[in-house]
């Protein structure tokens, strides 16, 4: 759940009982939104609040601040891994061993499907990682770019959003992606389906990482147009906001 501020301003239901009477919104919730966000909130407060109650509903680790000062415990595993090449949808893998939570696969597939009735492929190339198999692939980068560079471009074991089972690495997972027809698709159509870019280019020092335009996660369509509408679509800022208000309960 969201702070009690945020939980205690439910919007207004529209009844006469409102008396056309908007929600209230916190000021300390509007000034740490991004301005333009703050502004939009302010403009039509419930608007704001009714996304984020629907945000609420939905399961919390979906909208988890996974990062490199937020790391997963190395015993995590989310329950419902399903290996996707026994998933019964047309899924195009470049790997065998690929797999996702459940909960996600009904809006990968959907986004899948409707980027093909436009004539576009959005092929998966890497899926959920273990905690161990992320200590493996972290090192190999390490012992091939030298820390520094590794750690703008590989997370360390525990802090990578992989772990969640919930992001998707789509295509060639290299910088041409972006100026490909899926690349662009998805930069387009992909919040509509509850993914969001996690690395966005230009937010190297708010993220941590450098631009992947590959690297989507999922974490539902209410909060996919939260950050849309309010956080300038940026993902990271967003979980940040979200996790520092879930603080006050």
């Amino acid at each position: 759940m969201l702070s009690i501020a945020i939980a205690a301003c439910t919007p207004s239901d529209g009844s006469d009982d409102d008396d056309g009477v908007q929600s209230a919104i916190p000021p300390a919730l509007i000034s740490a939104l991004p301005p333009e966000g703050g502004r939009l909130a302010q403009q039509d407060p419930d608007r704001f609040l009714a996304l984020v109650e629907r945000v609420r509903t939905e399961p919390e680790e979906l909208t988890w601040l996974v990062d490199k000062n937020h790391p997963l415990a190395a015993e995590y595993v989310p329950e419902d891994i399903r290996l996707l090449r026994d998933y019964p949808a047309p899924l195009v893998l470049n790997r065998t061993d690929l797999s996702l939570r459940e909960i996600i696969l009904p809006d990968l597939v959907a986004m899948v499907e409707s980027a093909a009735e436009e004539g576009i492929t959005l092929d998966i190339s890497s899926s959920y990682r273990s905690y161990d198999y992320q200590a493996g692939l972290f090192q190999r980068n390490v012992d091939q770019l030298g820390l520094e560079q590794a750690e703008r471009e590989s997370a360390r074991p525990g802090t990578s959003q992989h772990q969640l089972g919930t992001t998707v690495d789509f295509g060639s997972v290299t910088a041409a992606f972006a100026d490909t027809p899926a690349g662009r698709w998805l930069s387009d159509h992909a919040w509509r389906y509850g993914f969001s870019l996690s690395y966005p280019d230009g937010y190297e020092e708010i993220t941590g990482y450098m631009y992947e335009s590959w690297h989507y996660r999922y974490i539902g369509k209410a909060a996919a147009q939260l950050e849309r509408e309010y956080f300038g679509g940026v993902q990271q800022t967003m979980l940040e906001y979200l996790a520092a208000n879930r603080a006050l309960d």
